[in-house]
């Protein structure tokens, strides 16, 4: 058991901790929510990530997306991410594509093997159509509700997104899933109880929040794609 997963190791088991390493978790969007559960995993021992993100590094980033700093402005998301992961350990195997999760996507990783999905993207089409590529590969997925305009991390849950409310992207969502005739029971999500505090074409955020998702879409997976 490598020295660094021993406490974890202490909680779940070896035999569990030594198995994520054969694992292989897909990331798509790598901002506040994505990149804590990416930094989450690598640090629980999974050995293998895939992560999308079509995005570079700001320094508006900075506040709440924990795998950047300011040495990282002006780079892939994807790029400095996987710098990121392999300082933690240098054996974890990334892939990167440098992407939107579109069709063109979806067609290239076509036939993959995923243990399991994180859908932490922003945009509800794109959202849409992850996830109804998870359901017709049978891949194990949640997916990140809207994570802006809020400040209380203790309010975030874990729920099928039928049972969401108070989250305007889950309702778009809700709405959207139902047009494809898709059963809402059928997809995991993370979401917040609290309200939007403020409206407007600037997301306002701070780092609580999106990470409380983060760790839980990370929770989520490990408690997954261990049984």
């Amino acid at each position: 058991m490598e020295k660094r997963l021993e406490r974890f190791a202490a909680l779940v088991g070896e035999d569990k901790v030594k198995a994520l390493k054969d694992k292989n978790v897909l990331i798509c969007g790598l901002g506040g929510v994505g990149g804590t559960a990416l930094e989450s995993l690598a640090r629980s021992g999974i050995g293998h990530f895939t992560i999308v993100d079509y995005d570079v590094v700001e320094i508006s980033n900075l506040n709440r997306q924990i795998l950047f700093t300011n040495k990282d402005a002006g780079k892939p998301k994807v790029e400095a991410a996987r710098e990121r992961v392999q300082t933690i350990d240098e054996s974890i195997i990334v892939t990167a594509f440098d992407c939107r999760v579109d069709d063109n996507f979806l067609t290239r990783i076509s036939g993959r093997k995923f243990d399991f999905v994180i859908d932490a993207i922003d945009a509800p089409e794109a959202k849409v159509q992850l996830i109804k590529h998870c359901l017709a590969n049978n891949l194990l997925f949640i997916s990140s509700m809207g994570m802006a305009n809020r400040l209380d991390p203790t309010a975030v849950r874990i729920a099928n997104l039928a049972k969401t409310d108070t989250d305007p992207l889950a309702k778009k969502m809700r709405m959207l899933m139902r047009r494809e005739q898709i059963d809402l029971a059928d997809i995991p999500v993370v979401y917040s109880l609290e309200k939007p505090l403020c409206k407007g074409s600037l997301l306002a955020s701070v780092m609580n929040v999106p990470s409380a998702a983060g760790l839980a879409l990370s929770s989520y997976c490990l408690e997954k794609i261990q049984k």
